[in-house]
């Protein structure tokens, strides 16, 4: 059973359609509907087939497109099979999957005709991030740590050659194409099904990128379309200072003020407010950790947060207030109370 979500006066899908993966492509069969108006209403046609780690708003795309098949309509009934290059998406959680028939009108731009969302969500099995995710930038290089690195594949499913890139963008990335500076990179070779890399420490050469952004370590596998992306870890990146230069007369007198004797303070009377104010800078500073900028490793620390929930809330930020974090996926009520005493805005 599959549930269409929107409709079109010039074509739609049937009632059967579905779809298969096999690696990096996917079998892509439907049967479609074309009004005799569709034929000169659109410059062309395409399936497409995408997902989602959130679900399908009403009639419209979101997400990450996976694959495209060109549609050439006939006005009445068609069935289409074939097997497309398939880009699958990013990351470790479940997606939601959706069948969209797409046309582009005299403006150039996509419609789309008739959307079909799939009930059951998929699972994508390939490569990923697993533990704690850390990167340091300092002298010119870069020092990524990283728990594991995983193929959780069948034992005779050899990966493509992996790589880990570190990538300077505006925004946190949540999967799909992307547009930043390229930090750093380096080649780890392939890694056997069921096997994995443990306690790594790698030291490269790194490009300073200017802040504030977002600093993402991609794990890339190649492929028949080239490097693909298989997981991600968004992490923080802050602006680093900019010194300013001190005109010379302001640097001499700076001198003739340290040369000059300094007078000696009057000692303050101690009085009962001074003693609270005291008391009052001694006292701990209250805990928990910032929703709004903590790492996924400070946020994975937190008891109750897997790392799927712990991406989805660093792909959601900023939160103007605790009770957003309810729009979250994964983030249940039951998980909200818990949250409140170990997370602050």
């Amino acid at each position: 059973m599959t549930q269409d979500i929107s409709g079109n006066a010039l074509a739609s899908i049937g009632a059967t359609h579905g779809y298969c993966f096999d690696g990096d492509s996917v079998q892509i069969n439907a049967e479609l509907n074309f009004a005799d108006a569709a034929l000169g209403a659109a410059s062309h046609w395409a399936l497409q087939l995408w997902s989602s780690a959130s679900a399908f708003p009403a009639g419209q795309l979101a997400g990450v497109k996976v694959a495209e098949l060109a549609v050439y309509p006939a006005a009445g009934y068609q069935s289409l099979t074939a097997t497309v290059a398939a880009m699958p998406p990013a990351g470790t959680d479940e997606q939601d999957m959706a069948l969209a028939l797409v046309f582009w009108g005299e403006n150039g731009l996509p419609s789309v005709a008739d959307l079909a969302v799939y009930p059951v969500a998929e699972s994508f099995v390939q490569p990923k991030l697993a533990g704690n995710v850390t990167c340091a930038l300092a002298d010119g290089m870069a020092t990524l740590k990283v728990d594991a690195i995983e193929n959780p594949r069948a034992e005779d499913n050899l990966s493509g050659t992996l790589a880990l890139e570190v990538w300077a963008l505006d925004e946190p990335y949540a999967g799909g194409s992307w547009q930043g500076i390229p930090v750093a990179s380096m080649i780890l070779g392939v890694l056997g099904g069921g096997n994995a890399l443990t306690d790594c420490n790698f030291v490269v050469p790194a490009a300073a990128p200017e802040g504030p952004g977002v600093l993402t370590l991609m794990l890339r596998e190649w492929g028949p379309a080239g490097y693909v992306t298989r997981d991600y870890c968004n992490l923080s990146l802050e602006a680093p200072a900019k010194s300013k230069a001190k005109p010379k007369a302001a640097a001499k007198e700076k001198v003739a003020k340290e040369k000059a004797p300094k007078a000696k303070a009057e000692p303050k009377p101690v009085t009962e407010e001074s003693k609270a104010a005291a008391k009052a800078a001694k006292a701990p500073v209250a805990k928990g950790v910032a929703v709004n900028a903590a790492s996924e490793a400070e946020l994975l620390a937190v008891k109750g947060l897997s790392a799927a929930v712990t991406k989805a809330i660093i792909a959601g930020r900023p939160y103007a207030s605790f009770d957003d974090l309810a729009k979250v996926k994964g983030v249940g009520p039951k998980l909200l109370v818990k949250l409140r005493d170990e997370l602050a805005l």
